[in-house]
Order: C-alpha cells, then structure tokens, then sequence
C-alpha cells in the first residue's frame, strides 16, 4: 500500500506490474533447484552480459544500476561487472556480446555505465514477451519458452514480429545522462542528433 494508514490510496505500483515479474521470480528460483531451460534464442530465458574492469577509484569499488520498467539490472564489484535483463534472451538474441560487441571485454568505470545505460534503455524498449510452461517437482525445475507474443503486432509491411520499439538517439541521452550521471549536454549533440560515445566503435542503433 502506499500509505497503510489509508488503503484509499492504493498501492505503490499496480498490481499488473508485479505480475509482470512473475516469471522473473521464477528463474531464480533456479538458484535453490536443479533447472532446465528449452528457450527459443539460446541457452537461457535471459540476456545477460559481462566485462571487466581492471582499473576503477578505491572509493567506487561497487556500482549498482537498475531499469525496473525493463527489467534489467547492472552490477559492477571490483573489477568484476555484470548486465542482466529479464527479457527471455531478446537482447542477446539480436547482439549476442551485447552493445559494440564488448561483452567480455576490458572497459572502464565511464564506459561500463555507458554500456549499462545502453542495455538498460533497450530494454525500456522491449514491444514483446514469451509465454512459458514451467513445471516443479522435489528434485527439479523445467523451463520451457513456447512462443512470442508481439504487443504491437508486425513490423510495417512485414511478416516479422516487432520486437522493441525504435531507437530514438534524443531518448537514449537521457538515460545516459542518468546512469553515467553526467550532464546531458555533454553527451547529446544538438546538431547531429546523436549521442557521444566512450566506447570503441562509432554509435550502432541497432546496438
């Protein structure tokens, strides 16, 4: 409830929005239980991403960085920093070492954020979800992804599925404002239209 004192005001998020995170709830589980997944992109029902961090301030030893409508999540500890997103593997799926292709690549504390604001605003951008069957007995847990379910429909002129909603350099800046926790002058250029980068390669919409 958003204040117990008066039910009147209902909750603090909606309901649907728990419901949401069901499955998620469910995958960890996998932690406690031996558990199978049969998943239509890959190997798991998730996209997650690691790099490494060798240098980094003695004061910033851990970050945390979390997107709650999409669903993702980015943790550095020490030289270690991970990406998690619970969206059934769409991520991977369509950039399998994830933005500029740096999974598993040496970045910096700057450019770790930048790519955790990337995969975080991504993940804002996911149009679609899986429906799963999930069985649990005593001994172990199956997951199995069945199909996808568009909430938009299909691509214009297409028999394809959209996926996620499009890139929009003007809504990235923001996020990335944020998350790498600079001004957003300093990212987004007013003539360009396009935000700047402290990665390897030139800016990928499709990243």
């Amino acid at each position: 409830m958003f204040d117990r004192t008066q039910p009147g005001r209902g909750s603090i998020v909606d309901p649907g929005f728990i419901d949401d995170l069901r499955q998620c709830h469910f995958v960890l589980q996998s932690a406690r239980k031996p558990t199978s997944f049969t998943c239509l992109h890959g190997d798991f029902p998730f996209s997650f991403y690691s790099y490494k961090i060798p240098e980094y301030r003695e004061d910033h030893e851990f970050d945390l960085s979390t997107n709650v409508a999409g669903q993702s999540i980015a943790i550095r500890v020490g030289q270690l920093g991970v990406i998690f997103v619970n969206d059934g593997g769409f991520q991977m799926h369509v950039g399998s070492t994830g933005p500029f292709e740096l999974a598993g690549r040496e970045l910096s504390e700057i450019q770790f954020r930048e790519v955790a604001a990337r995969v975080h605003y991504k993940a804002a951008l996911r149009d679609a979800t899986h429906f799963y069957l999930t069985v649990e007995n005593e001994e172990r847990i199956q997951v199995d992804q069945l199909h996808v379910k568009s909430f938009s429909g299909y691509l214009p002129a297409s028999d394809e599925l959209r996926i996620f909603r499009d890139w929009d350099e003007a809504e990235l800046s923001y996020a990335m404002s944020a998350y790498m926790r600079v001004d957003r002058s300093m990212i987004f250029d007013e003539e360009t239209h396009a935000c700047r980068t402290t990665l390897l390669r030139p800016p990928n919409n499709s990243a």
